[in-house]
């Protein structure tokens, strides 16, 4: 009995440095601070810290500890008032606890190499759910990583298989770890994991070593806003159009001198920043008339950005929009930003991805925001568009990460991406989301990136069936979670079969936790 006692005390304190760790590499594994390999080890501690704690008692302490981390490692990076940030930081960040609760109390009722199955289900699950709220697709794990061998398995699976992996992985270790290391019995899951691995690796090379031959290349351009502007209109409400209608005419004519300045520099299609014509309302017909002029005096496809401000503000909401003119001067298309991000006063668009036709293949747009929502930018991806043209307009908290979100989408649907980002990283990335061109507003004084952009569409399996992996995983949870209810009622008719079953595969510090001494 002394000898349990000290086993169980011993288990309670190790449980506790098991959390230090999984607390400091969880400071780096997402949000400004990242290393990816972080991403990947610190849930392995969470995991072994919650088994040899009681699952109430553990759940509270991990719920404060994930609490307080997110709210430093994402601080800056959501766009709202101090007190709703840490509301919003605690509520969103502790719904992923769930998952680590659902592998304290499921897979200890488990035997063997499925019950690693279960945390990464339980993630995954509730990583795609949340694409459905309004933070959309922040804080995937997917998005921490910078493999270019790994992130090919995006265009099968979409984002939701990298999360697995790396979810799984930490399932596994953790398993291993209960076996006490012993290879006879964790020798299979070991080698089953392993080979899952290899085959996602191998497809991952042949993916970036195929497809690149005969390839077809337009220069492009990508303006960004002017740093002395964006210092003067920073001044303004961005709702006020008299304010703002004080600067305008440097916008435009700076916006249209670095039009012209690309356009004989050799670039073909021209995109600007989100928002870079940031003007009155009232002066949105003369300078799209300029634009159009231009555009047919150089030739080039134009990708004007608007940010449009009504002067009866707010009867009439702001129209953050894209237009297309062609090498004649000719709007062939608008586009309305679809996914407000909190919390823009702007007119929502309809909901559709436009496509054109042009001498440079088949293009579409989108604009910022809209990228966090994976199925809504598959559209492009089943429509077989060759270039995806994605103006954004960041900050400082949200560069990089904001814009390897946007590269995601290139390898999830097989377009090239151009991806201007004011105030953030612009870039430009092949269907691979293998990066051609970049350039920080924080680093450099440009305001033109020039990137030679292949324009080739890839056929993708993700383009074709969606988020079905994120809706199989939660089909897998929940017949998991059947099986472990059915097994539970089964057991209780049968108690003689589980007290055989209860004593197969648990850990002396399991079932210290479980007597509760």
């Amino acid at each position: 009995m002394i000898t349990f006692k000290l086993i169980t005390m011993n288990a309670s304190r190790r449980s506790l440095i098991w959390l230090g760790i999984g607390a400091m590499l969880m400071l780096f594994a997402n949000g400004r601070w990242i290393i990816p390999i972080a991403t990947w080890f610190y849930p392995v501690f969470l995991l072994r810290f919650l088994r040899l704690q009681k699952p109430f008692r553990g759940v509270i302490i991990l719920a404060l500890i994930n609490g307080g981390i997110s709210a430093i490692s994402w601080w800056k990076m959501v766009p709202v008032p101090i007190g709703i940030y840490f509301v919003i930081s605690f509520l969103f960040s502790n719904i992923m606890i769930l998952a680590f609760l659902a592998d304290r109390l499921l897979a200890t009722k488990m035997n063997g190499f499925f019950s690693t199955l279960i945390f990464p289900l339980a993630w995954c699950s509730l990583e795609f759910l949340c694409t459905f709220s309004p933070k959309a697709s922040w804080n995937v794990l997917a998005y921490t990583q910078d493999q270019p061998v790994l992130l090919q398995l995006a265009s099968l699976t979409g984002i939701w298989g990298i999360s697995f992996v790396i979810t799984w992985f930490a399932s596994i270790i953790n398993w291993i770890w209960v076996e006490q290391f012993e290879w006879p019995k964790i020798k299979s899951g070991v080698v089953a994991f392993a080979g899952v691995v290899a085959i996602i690796v191998l497809y991952g090379v042949i993916r970036l070593n195929i497809g690149s031959s005969e390839q077809k290349y337009v220069r492009t351009a990508s303006i960004v806003a002017s740093r002395n502007i964006n210092k003067n209109l920073s001044t303004c409400k961005w709702s006020d159009a008299k304010a703002i209608g004080v600067y305008s005419d440097d916008v435009e004519n700076n916006l249209l001198e670095k039009t012209v300045e690309a356009a004989r520099s050799g670039a073909k299609m021209i995109l600007w920043q989100e928002s870079a014509g940031f003007i009155p309302m009232t002066e949105e017909k003369t300078f799209i008339e300029r634009a159009s002029a231009l555009a047919s005096s150089e030739k080039i496809y134009l990708l004007m950005t608007l940010w449009s401000v009504p002067e009866d503000f707010p009867k009439h909401l702001i129209e953050n929009k894209m237009i297309v003119i062609d090498t004649n001067g000719n709007r062939q298309l608008v586009y309305v930003k679809t996914h407000a991000a909190p919390p823009e006063p702007i007119i929502r668009g309809d909901g559709q991805i436009p496509t054109l036709q042009t001498s440079y293949g088949k293009i579409a747009p989108a604009i910022c925001f809209d990228a966090e929502f994976p199925n809504f930018i598959r559209q492009a991806g089943k429509n077989n568009v060759d270039i995806m043209f994605l103006p954004a307009n960041d900050w400082k908290e949200i560069d990089p990460i904001h814009s390897h979100m946007a590269v995601m989408r290139a390898i999830e649907n097989g377009f090239s991406l151009v991806h201007p980002a004011g105030q953030g990283l612009s870039v430009a990335a092949d269907n691979r989301g293998r990066i051609i061109a970049s350039m920080d507003f924080y680093t450099s004084d440009q305001q033109v990136m020039y990137a030679d952009v292949p324009y080739r569409h890839s056929n993708t399996l993700y383009a074709k069936i969606g988020d079905a992996f994120g809706w199989m995983c939660i089909a897998g949870f929940l017949v998991v979670l059947m099986s472990v209810v059915v097994k539970s009622k089964l057991s209780q008719r049968y108690p003689d079969d589980q007290a055989e079953s209860f004593d197969v595969g648990v850990s002396t510090h399991q079932l210290a936790v479980k007597t509760g001494k």
